[in-house]
């Protein structure tokens, strides 16, 4: 339980290897992957205020941080909630792999005090969070970009396609559909370091 939780705050794979029942597959090259989606929240004035955001682990990691927790259907959400605030730090570590830009400069956010963990019925872990920014943006005549990586190179953060970045009725009236490219960055223990990049055009 002690690897589990060290896990659980870096999410790396690193912190398996004294845990038996995984050793295997981190000799095989264990891999992960979080699936994203976005969507952009304004205030009155139709600034951008905050990004909410969508965390789904695949199956096995899931079990692998839900791992000897009772899951039953009378005590799932009494599980999800001790194993809440261990997951999201996992996430807050790592910056939820993303880098918010407007305009190629970098913004600032504040801490994220709004989260949420569920087991979809796929059994895959959801972290349901909002990152806010320290300061409101316009984004008329700007364009914004989110930048999603895993620096470990371990995870594959992604959105998969540009379908899972949601504008909202606001933004959609005045900036362009977004658009999605990825790349590999270089290679690590084996394993591929890839960086998305989610652009959105309101110029």
């Amino acid at each position: 339980m002690k690897t589990i939780n060290r896990f659980l705050k870096t999410l790396t794979a690193a912190v398996f290897t004294c845990l038996l029942p995984v050793q295997s597959a981190f000799s095989a090259g264990f891999h992960y992957q979080l699936d994203l989606t976005a969507k952009l929240v304004h205030n009155q004035k139709n600034e951008l205020t905050a990004i909410q955001m969508s965390w789904i682990y695949d199956k096995e990691l899931s079990a692998i941080l839900m791992d000897g927790e009772d899951l039953s259907e009378a005590n799932r959400e009494k599980a999800l909630e001790k194993r809440k605030a261990e997951i999201f730090e996992g996430l807050t570590e790592v910056k939820y792999f993303t880098t918010v830009l407007l305009n190629n400069n970098a913004l600032e956010v504040e801490k994220v005090k709004n989260y949420k963990l569920r087991l979809n019925k796929e059994s895959r872990l959801q972290m349901n969070l909002t990152l806010p920014l320290k300061k409101s943006q316009a984004l008329q005549g700007k364009t914004l970009e989110i930048v999603v990586t895993d620096d470990s190179a371990v995870g594959l953060a992604t959105f998969i396609d540009a379908n899972h970045m949601l504008l909202g009725k606001q933004f959609k009236a005045m900036c362009s559909k977004p658009s999605l490219v990825q790349k590999k960055l270089a290679e690590v223990d084996g394993h591929a370091q890839v960086v998305e990049t989610m652009t959105i055009n309101c110029r």
